[in-house]
């Protein structure tokens, strides 16, 4: 019994400095993209580096969630090493989810 307590209270402290509000966006951004996954975040970035966005951004546009502003909150669901999965809380978008790099999350 005592062993199941450290660890229910081992997973709570886990979630609990996972799911924090943080601010989207980084100096100079005009929009911080939500994508539908990170599949999609992948392919958009590859669709991005191959000049796709220049001649059908319709391919791209499809692969997103929403669009958020900059200083918009949304709370970590899901961390990774290069992304993570979010749920805005605030803004014209708020309870859009998605994907946004972890350099667009703020503190």
């Amino acid at each position: 019994m005592k062993r199941i307590l450290m660890v229910l209270a081992a997973a709570s402290l886990a979630t609990t400095a996972l799911a924090q509000e943080r601010r989207l966006g980084r100096e100079g951004m005009s929009n911080v993209f939500v994508w539908k996954s990170s599949d999609a975040h992948s392919e958009a970035i590859s669709l991005i580096q191959a000049g796709v966005n220049e001649t059908n951004p319709a391919l791209i546009m499809r692969l997103l969630s929403c669009i958020a502003v900059p200083g918009d909150k949304a709370v970590v669901t899901d961390g990774g090493f290069f992304s993570s999965t979010v749920l805005l809380t605030s803004g014209d978008q708020a309870g859009c989810r998605g994907v946004v790099a972890n350099e667009d999350l703020g503190r």
